[in-house]
């Protein structure tokens, strides 16, 4: 990390790499909500030795339980209303918004969208 470290560049350069770094945090997050959409759907957490979904993203992944329930949240609610992956990658909703707003769609108020 000391080559790469933060005090060393610039103030744009900061800039740009911040920015830089949370696109790239946004990017990871939606490909992980998409694989953990179809991984809740084949239902491996059960032949990785998991009773579910969380307890393999804790135990495993080592996220923690907020991130862990998040992430399932925003997968399932995806799985159901696939906009919600565009909404995501557009950095239009975040996973905490996903996971407020699950419980009360519909597909009458998704084809709206």
């Amino acid at each position: 990390m000391k080559n790469n470290s933060p005090s060393r560049l610039s103030d744009s350069d900061l800039v740009a790499e911040v920015n830089r770094l949370a696109r790239c945090e946004r990017e990871a997050t939606l490909h992980l909500i998409i694989h953990l959409a179809e991984f809740d759907a084949r239902r491996l957490h059960l032949a990785a030795g998991f009773s579910s979904l969380f307890a393999y993203c804790t135990a495993l992944l080592h996220l923690s339980e907020q991130e862990a329930y998040n992430r399932i949240q925003a997968a399932r609610a995806a799985r159901r209303f696939p906009i919600i992956f565009d909404l995501l990658g557009d950095a239009a909703l975040n996973l905490t918004t996903v996971r407020l707003l699950a419980p009360h769609l519909t597909p009458a108020i998704t084809r709206t969208c």
